[in-house]
């Protein structure tokens, strides 16, 4: 089984030194079959959209979807816009300003499926 696993990431204010590593940290992941949702949760007219969008092309890969609010929604919202956009089997979450170690997707992956889990977090 190989099931996929979507990453929402919303993002609000933040600068593309920030969103670039949380972007990369899932990239990175030992686990590959992912999707990363970026929320541009910002105002249209925030300059640091256009940065994140543009580094976002640059990478040139169709594991990442771009979607800009057409207004601040707030973080719960954004991120349930990512949930409603979502193909993957499994919802990940991921602060615009935070980073994964790199097996964390396949290690919490594989006990949730040997543990018949449906739901996982950490404090």
């Amino acid at each position: 089984m190989n099931p996929v696993v979507s990453v929402v990431i919303p993002t609000y204010k933040r600068r593309l030194n920030y969103v670039r590593k949380a972007i990369q940290s899932v990239l990175n992941q030992t686990y590959k079959n992912i999707e990363i949702l970026l929320i541009d949760d910002n105002h249209e007219d925030f300059a640091g959209s256009a940065e994140i969008k543009e580094y976002i092309n640059s990478l040139n890969t169709d594991k990442i979807v771009y979607i800009k609010n057409e207004k601040n929604l707030g973080g719960s919202l954004a991120r349930n816009r990512g949930i409603d956009a979502a193909k993957g089997d499994y919802i990940a979450f991921l602060d615009d300003d935070d980073e994964y170690m790199p097996e964390k997707i396949e290690k919490q992956l594989k006990f949730m499926l040997e543990t018949d889990c449906d739901c996982l977090w950490q404090t």
